[in-house]
């Protein structure tokens, strides 16, 4: 699969590899498509307002949760009567700050991360691509259901939007 994948990508995914401390996640490759200067998906990231510091925040939110998004829990826990943010703050206050963090690995794609970038392969077969470009990374982060699609959505970058300005 890599062999079909651009130098930009190449260099997101060696990137994001470097940059993890545990498990390659989702973050990390957005992260690496923000350090892509000047490519299409760095333009965009930026245009909208996506900067690491936002995209940091939002994981270490998610970590807190144990790795859930608003999106993944909202609905449900809702119905249920249940605040996700006052059963964190009460875990944490009776077991330690990030107790709910996911555990250090070393250095693996998490089935999210894996999950993106066979997401982004299926997007340039899906454009009739003979490349997996960043934009691609970009289009299957956007589609995936987690916390950089919902920072993405929330920045205006939803799957929808990301497809038309690409083609624009």
């Amino acid at each position: 699969m890599f062999n079909r994948f651009t130098d930009v990508a190449r260099r997101v995914v060696r990137e994001a590899a470097r940059e993890a401390n545990r498990e390659v996640t989702d973050e990390h490759l957005l992260l690496a498509l923000l350090d892509q200067r000047g490519t299409t998906s760095a333009k965009l990231l930026s245009a909208a307002g996506v900067t690491p510091d936002k995209v940091g925040q939002a994981f270490r939110t998610s970590e807190r949760k144990g790795g859930l998004s608003d999106a993944e829990t909202a609905a449900v826990l809702c119905e249920l009567g249940i605040d996700v943010d006052e059963v964190v703050a009460s875990v944490e206050h009776a077991l330690g700050e990030n107790v709910l963090a996911p555990p250090a690995h070393g250095g693996r794609f998490t089935r999210t991360a894996k999950d993106v970038l066979r997401g982004a392969l299926a997007q340039a077969k899906s454009l009739r691509d003979r490349e997996l470009g960043d934009e691609h990374l970009l289009l299957a982060l956007a589609a995936h259901d987690g916390v950089a699609g919902q920072l993405l959505a929330d920045h205006g970058l939803s799957y929808l939007d990301v497809r038309a300005r690409l083609a624009a």
